[in-house]
């Protein structure tokens, strides 16, 4: 996209050398209200690529929202090439109520956006979806037909959990048709090169069937990478509810490196200095594990970013009382991997997932998207 034709989203227009305010108008509500997303365009005097941010898709996921307004400031045009899009909040309605999901539709907002028909769907069903679309449905994939005119790069801020580390979440890039392979192959280097230059930990997305199943080729850069094949990436910056002061400055080094990266700002990457940097040398996936076999208080002996070999003991159950669960009690690591974060509180019950775990990955990161069951 050339730097030097005006660029508008919603009410925002600006030109190179330019920072622009404005509104996306979203939806229209029954009440006469309109639901509207707030927009941020910084236009570089100099061409360059266009990256789009955005951040708190999940309502109460707020340090990406900080970390945009520090860095999307008129400060930024002094030394920047090309154009940012920035959308500080995807979800205002779950922000008005600090909730993960807006009032204005219980599902998940972050699997909503338009997404690749896995083989095997049926056209009749998809037509039939696609005439009946719910509110946030309709007004993603109006804002993706715009993401998809003209981002190079898409970069989405979320939070991740009541106790969590900072890394990046790089989701892996499905195909059907074989005759896409070599573009592929040059998508996924310029994904690798982006990762890289953030400084945060790598995290790999679940593999193709679980993906699919979770409705995450849905998601923000799920639709971006395996619909629109842009570069796109996950951020998850600490804990859920609050500004995380660590996670902000980790996020805001992560998107300035980015920026470098991708030639739009001058001078090399920095490293990343406030959150842990997990010390491995292989790749890893995101996993849920271990599990509670039993009811009780959870005791961790870990904390974000640390890591463990298999084997090591994670945390322990007791009752209610402190007293060792004799059976089941002790949670350990079933793979080598680092922590991403802790998932409960104190109590957690039979079933429910304990941590959140980074484990070695032996899966390819081009995968062919798994037929419907």
């Amino acid at each position: 996209m050339s730097a030097h034709r005006p660029l508008s989203l919603g009410t925002a227009t600006a030109t190179p050398g330019e920072i622009a305010y404005g509104w996306y108008t979203f939806a229209e509500l029954p009440t006469g209200h309109v639901e509207r997303l707030p927009v941020i365009l910084a236009r570089g005097r100099e061409p360059g690529p266009t990256i789009w941010l955005t951040a708190n898709i999940h309502g109460d996921e707020l340090t990406g929202m900080a970390v945009i307004h520090d860095v999307v400031t008129p400060a930024l045009l002094t030394g920047l090439r090309g154009t940012i899009v920035a959308l500080p909040s995807l979800n205002p309605a779950g922000l008005h109520t600090q909730r993960r999901e807006p009032y204005l539709d219980a599902r998940d907002p972050n699997r909503l956006f338009p997404g690749a028909d896995p083989p095997g769907s049926d056209p009749v069903e998809r037509a039939r979806l696609a005439e009946t679309p719910g509110i946030f449905e309709a007004g993603y994939a109006a804002l993706f037909v715009e993401l998809r005119a003209s981002a190079d790069l898409y970069v989405d801020l979320h939070c991740f959990g009541l106790q969590a580390a900072s890394f990046l979440i790089r989701d892996r890039i499905l195909y059907s048709d074989d005759a896409e392979l070599p573009a592929l192959l040059l998508l996924d280097a310029r994904l690798d090169a982006l990762c890289r230059t953030s400084g945060l930990p790598v995290v790999h997305e679940h593999p193709a069937n679980r993906y699919v199943e979770k409705l995450l080729h849905r998601s923000t850069t799920g639709a971006a990478l395996n619909l629109a094949r842009i570069p796109a990436i996950t951020v998850e910056l600490g804990l859920i509810g609050g500004i995380d002061p660590a996670a902000l400055e980790a996020g805001t080094v992560a998107v300035h490196n980015m920026l470098k990266g991708a030639g739009m700002l001058p001078g090399a990457p920095e490293a990343v200095r406030s959150v842990p940097q997990p010390a491995i040398d292989f790749p890893v996936m995101r996993e849920s594990t271990p599990r509670a076999r039993v009811s009780g208080v959870v005791r961790y002996h870990v904390r974000p970013g640390d890591v463990f070999r298999a084997g090591d003991l994670l945390a322990t159950m007791t009752d209610l009382h402190g007293r060792p669960l004799p059976e089941h009690g002790e949670l350990r690591a079933h793979a080598d991997g680092w922590v991403m974060g802790l998932a409960r509180g104190a109590i957690c019950y039979q079933g429910q997932a304990v941590t959140h775990v980074a484990v070695r990955d032996h899966g390819p990161m081009l995968e062919r998207f798994p037929p419907l069951a």
